[in-house]
């Protein structure tokens, strides 16, 4: 039997780490049924290894099925980089690799256009940030007044088909944390009770403000 060349440095896919555990039931169960045939059909031990030879192949295919399921997500092609739900909409976003560094240089370049702008702010300034309201919210008037009255000029409506599953409020993790902690203040007043930072550069939002988002709560707002 000719002997299998497995460099692991090579395996850099998902798919080909199937592909090597294949190759090694095969070995493996080729092994045993050899051994098995050498020892004749009247020893006890060439029935023990035809009985593991023949387990190892469910047992493999329920290792498979657990992967594509449970771990579906860590198993993904390395054309894709990540996967996770979109605060603005509850949908899937898959960022590819390749895209992973001209992301992160123009994420780098807008943060930096930004700075100004943000530094030259008063404490208790939200004036020039863009707020979004998810159009769900019951209360959303009262917010649009609330925010009229803390000088923000610039809103939008937001939303999915669903509703949020609670009062969520997803703050740019780009902001100062001077302006996050008005923000914060301004959620408790409007009734939010969680929030959570997210990168408004990565999901293409020009909010950043979300009130009212899909997002998984991370702090509760006190």
């Amino acid at each position: 039997m000719s002997e299998e060349n497995i460099k692991p440095d090579k395996i850099t896919k998902p798919i080909q780490l199937l592909a090597a555990w294949l190759v090694g039931l095969v070995a493996l169960d080729s092994c045993f049924l050899i051994a098995a045939a050498n020892l004749g059909t009247e020893s006890w031990q060439s029935g023990i290894l035809v009985i593991a030879a023949t387990l190892n192949v469910p047992v493999f295919l329920a290792a498979v099925f657990l992967l594509q399921t449970k771990f579906r997500p860590e198993l993904q092609e390395d054309s894709y980089y990540s996967s996770y739900l979109s605060n603005k909409t509850n949908e899937i976003i898959k960022i590819k690799h390749d895209e992973i560094t001209l992301h992160n240089n123009h994420v780098t370049s807008e943060y930096i256009e930004k700075l100004p702008r943000i530094s030259n702010e008063n404490d208790s300034s939200l004036e020039n940030l863009v707020i979004g309201i998810n159009h769900h919210l019951q209360d959303k008037d009262k917010i649009k007044e609330k925010l009229f009255q803390l000088g923000v000029s610039r809103g939008t409506l937001f939303g999915s088909d669903q509703q949020p599953n609670g009062r969520n409020v997803s703050i740019s993790q780009y902001l100062p944390e001077s302006m996050v902690g008005e923000i914060i203040k301004m959620g408790k007043e409007l009734g939010f009770d969680s929030y959570n930072f997210y990168d408004n550069h990565e999901e293409n939002s020009e909010e950043d403000v979300l009130l009212g988002s899909y997002g998984q709560a991370t702090y509760l707002i006190l």
